[in-house]
């Protein structure tokens, strides 16, 4: 009896920077699958699945690394700290854009959320990143990780989630596969990276449940840490999505501002978690602005031209320079942005991310973030996400 093959979709053979899926392979109902309910069991691949699952696995892997340095990028706009490039090269009815932003966070760190767990703990990580998730679970482990890469896996996972009003639900059945790489250059880049996968038994459920299946392809985050000194995490959101509706434009301006909200959250997940608004100096406690002679980190003295500011932190008053906005969560309000200096930034583990990092000395001005990695980027360089010169060079497999 022949092992049922697995319809998988990827990118055009000898094409390696294209972006144009197979139109046959994305059509939903060009697989004929069949209706049923939310898969509930462990799905047991054959070895030979499992070897198919691999070689494309590593097909994905190669297609996305290598595309995040192509020219068909362009910015499309800077919000709330993350920038949006599109690829204008897909084809129609597909849409692909990448949506960029910045933690402190090491990429280990991240690379948490994507590694395979129980049922429980991968609901928990997916709402980290998505606000509406309905279900997740893992259908079947591709390849586990091991005490000597433990960050190297492959798995399938199943996720429905929420839509507005007057929309179906969305499901979607995905290849998933994980690694972590270490170059010799000190930085680091991990990636979880997906794409659609037509299983029997995993069967789509728009009959049932009236839950639509959806398709993603050559999709997933790519984290770079360079490695020097202060150097943020740079956290990259890629979606390879299929477009429908009578304004496929109109649709894929909701989608990109929803996925980048997701790569906000994941962002703004480890900012919080290190600044406790509840230690924070009360503001009577304070030092006055008149009272400050000179900024206390790089010792620049305050003239009458100089703006200062006070931490809301230590409460101290230091210059522009010497500090930054920081988004933490308050109690009873949410989000909210303050104003934190740079020696309690490093102090709770916010500003050297690196055990390289040069240490921050009382008398010596703060070595500051890389330019690239600012959240206030005018967006002149169309390919500054991506360019060498931002320390994002292509990412090679074999580096």
């Amino acid at each position: 009896m022949a092992t049922p093959t697995t319809s998988f979709r990827s990118s055009r053979p000898n094409c390696r920077h294209s972006s144009h899926p197979p139109p046959n392979q994305l059509s939903s109902s060009h697989f004929g699958r069949s209706q049923g309910p939310p898969p509930d069991s462990v799905i047991r691949l054959s070895p030979d699945r499992k070897a198919e699952m691999l070689q494309r696995t590593q097909k994905l892997e190669r297609d996305v690394l290598d595309s995040i340095d192509h020219e068909s990028w362009k910015l499309r706009m800077n919000q709330k700290g993350i920038s949006y490039y599109v690829d204008d090269s897909v084809g129609r009815g597909l849409t692909r854009f990448c949506c960029v932003g910045s933690t402190d966070a090491p990429v280990a760190d991240i690379m948490e959320l994507f590694l395979v767990s129980s049922t429980e703990s991968l609901l928990k990580n997916v709402r980290i990143m998505y606000r509406n998730v309905k279900e997740a679970k893992i259908l079947s482990v591709v390849k586990r990780s091991t005490p000597f890469t433990p960050f190297h896996s492959a798995y399938i996972r199943y996720t429905s989630f929420d839509t507005p009003m007057l929309m179906s639900d969305r499901d979607f059945c995905l290849c998933v596969c994980t690694n972590l790489i270490e170059h010799e250059d000190g930085s680091t880049v991990g990636y979880c990276l997906w794409e659609s996968v037509d299983l029997p038994e995993c069967p789509d459920r728009s009959a049932t449940d009236k839950i639509i299946r959806s398709r993603m392809w050559r999709s997933g985050y790519v984290m770079k840490n360079s490695g020097k000194p202060n150097a943020l995490t740079k956290v990259r959101y890629i979606i390879g999505v299929e477009i429908g509706g009578f304004v496929p434009k109109l649709t894929g301006w909701i989608y990109m501002s929803a996925f980048g909200a997701n790569c906000r959250r994941v962002c703004e997940h480890y900012r919080k978690r290190w600044l406790d608004p509840e230690t924070f100096k009360r503001r009577e406690d304070w030092e006055r602005k008149a009272d400050a002679k000179e900024c206390p980190i790089c010792r620049r003295k305050f003239g009458p031209f100089v703006k200062r500011y006070n931490c809301v932190k230590c409460g101290l008053v230091v210059g522009g320079h010497c500090s930054r906005m920081e988004d933490v969560s308050v109690r009873g309000v949410g989000i909210t942005s303050v104003r934190i200096c740079y020696a309690c930034l490093k102090a709770a583990g916010m500003l050297t991310t690196n055990p390289g990092a040069v240490r921050l000395e009382a008398r010596q001005p703060v070595v500051p973030r890389d330019y690239f990695d600012s959240v206030k980027s005018e967006g002149k360089d169309i390919r500054e996400p991506f360019s060498a010169s931002s320390g994002s060079s292509t990412f090679c497999m074999s580096a």
